[in-house]
């Protein structure tokens, strides 16, 4: 492949995943999500009266349980489109996943050894650019005003940079060396200071790119590229500068929030709660104990307070004896109801529960205690895998007309053709994952890639974890891996392309000389 070649066939895909993307966003607005209106109430608050605030009439208190990146950004294309027009906020996030797909090229490409031939390198590049065009799953949320958009561009800047800076040619092989690696890391921590603004997790992704670094010095030492005193001095100034571009991007939320509120707050806290909020973390701890599927999260977690409760709702799982599914009967009741001879605070419509009173909350906190002491192998270590594994084995259909559950089959839904798109997306989903799988297998047998593997795996697995540990697992949270998924397929792609194109090459090779022979 040529460089023209190759050129042409990149400008062609990026016009493809343009095309694609514009069309789900005109075609399939969602304004559904609830955090979809949060987020536009907090940027017409700061447009049309200059506070940072969820409030929807006066006064308007600030808060900082969002952080502000995403909201800021529709703030911006309001100003400039008008308020309330949505449809630019989407052509915008529209471009946004466009360029991301050239962030996935470059990742792949930063990831294959320096050494492999430059028409291999560019077959790679060309083939993840495709598998991240053509993606549907990262794809449809330019539809939705939601993070993910911005969460996942963010997310593969910070690992590019993050693989450029380990496997680069200075890697503090002098002062050029620095300079380079250094501009790097500061990119690196730039692109961590806006994740962290735009989703909380931004700071474990940090985190895994600041052990990456620590890997490096600790390899350079090993290796004798310099002495331990070198090694230090290279962990401290490329340290240094990861912090400042984090500082650049996130010190001046940090800055808001010590002012205004009187705390050093960085991202939007765990509990995504003011200082004196109620917040039922009993009741959410009691869920942890046994949810491990996506299917439980909307009537246990999002119709929490509005819809009752059965016990005939629960799993069988989720007891583990006759008696304790009596008393989470009792709970129930509470809920539901009422404490008997006790009225409820407040008229209620009909059928509206009572909800998680904060004596209840302690009940299912206290139940919760219990189980968890009685099976600590299964809450911190099987539930959590369960729900990673469910999150990801589902059909990945959030947000398209036809979304829904895969299983069981015979309650499809035809009228949405159900019956087509969820079995191919689920396929599609299965093709990702094993052209990523392959990639990461062949890269693993390179020794110069490895250290960006390990960069990839240490900004994955820590995020992967606290998700696991979460009552609420959306196959939402995991669209963020696909972008890697398809870096590393562009790598398995571009491999067997090569080895392909490389024996027809040699076949035509041989026919030339038996022939002029």
């Amino acid at each position: 492949m040529t460089t023209k070649t190759r050129a042409f066939v990149c400008i062609a895909l990026l016009l493809a995943a343009l095309t694609f993307r514009l069309g789900l966003a005109v075609g399939f607005p969602n304004d559904e999500p609830d955090d979809a209106r949060f987020y536009t109430l907090l940027a017409r608050n700061v447009l049309l009266h200059g506070v940072y605030s969820g409030a929807s009439a006066p006064p308007l208190t600030p808060t900082y349980v969002r952080v502000p990146g995403y909201p800021l950004l529709i703030a911006t294309i309001y100003r400039v489109f008008g308020v309330n027009n949505n449809t630019a906020v989407r052509v915008a996030q529209a471009l946004v996943d466009t360029a991301c797909c050239w962030s996935i090229a470059c990742l792949a490409l930063a990831l294959v050894p320096r050494a492999w031939p430059p028409s291999r390198r560019r077959r790679v590049q060309c083939a993840a650019l495709g598998l991240a065009a053509v993606c549907p799953f990262a794809a449809v949320y330019v539809t939705t005003l939601l993070t993910e958009v911005l969460a996942i561009a963010l997310g593969t800047t910070i690992a590019w940079c993050a693989s450029r800076a380990t496997t680069g040619e200075g890697n503090g092989a002098g002062g050029r060396g620095w300079r380079r690696d250094g501009a790097w890391w500061f990119a690196t921590g730039l692109a961590g200071g806006a994740l962290t603004i735009v989703r909380p997790e931004g700071g474990l992704l940090m985190a895994g790119a600041g052990a990456g670094l620590v890997l490096v010095c600790v390899r350079l030492w090993r290796t004798g590229s310099m002495g331990p005193s070198g090694a230090l001095r290279h962990l401290i100034r490329c340290g240094g500068v990861l912090v400042v571009g984090f500082l650049v991007c996130d010190g001046p939320w940090m800055v808001r929030n010590a002012r205004v509120f009187g705390t050093i707050q960085a991202a939007a806290p765990p509990l995504v709660a003011m200082p004196g909020d109620y917040v039922t973390t009993g009741y959410a701890r009691w869920l942890r104990t046994w949810v491990n599927h996506p299917r439980f999260v909307g009537p246990f977690e999002f119709d929490q307070d509005r819809a009752r409760f059965s016990v005939d709702q629960l799993p069988p799982w989720a007891c583990d004896s006759p008696d304790e599914r009596r008393r989470v009967a009792e709970m129930f009741a509470i809920y539901n109801d009422g404490v008997p001879g006790r009225q409820a605070s407040g008229p209620r419509a009909p059928g509206e529960p009572v909800g998680v009173t904060p004596d209840l909350d302690a009940q299912f906190g206290a139940l919760a205690a219990e189980r968890i002491g009685r099976q600590r192998l299964r809450y911190y270590v099987w539930l959590p895998v369960e729900r990673i594994f469910w999150m990801w084995a589902g059909p990945h259909s959030q947000y398209y007309p036809f979304d829904g559950d895969l299983l069981p089959l015979a309650s499809l839904d035809r009228s949405t053709h159900q019956h087509i798109w969820l079995p191919l997306f689920a396929l599609l989903t299965l093709v990702w994952t094993v052209v990523g799988l392959a990639g990461l297998l062949r890269l693993a047998r390179e020794p110069a890639s490895r250290m960006g593997l390990l960069v990839i795996a240490l900004l994955v697995v820590p995020r992967l974890a606290l998700l696991g540990s979460m009552e609420n697992p959306e196959p939402r949270y995991l669209v963020e891996l696909f972008p890697f998924l398809s870096a590393l397929g562009g790598v398995a792609i571009g491999s067997l392309w090569s080895r392909w194109a490389d024996r027809d090459a040699a076949s035509v090779e041989r026919t030339r000389t038996c022939t002029t022979g």
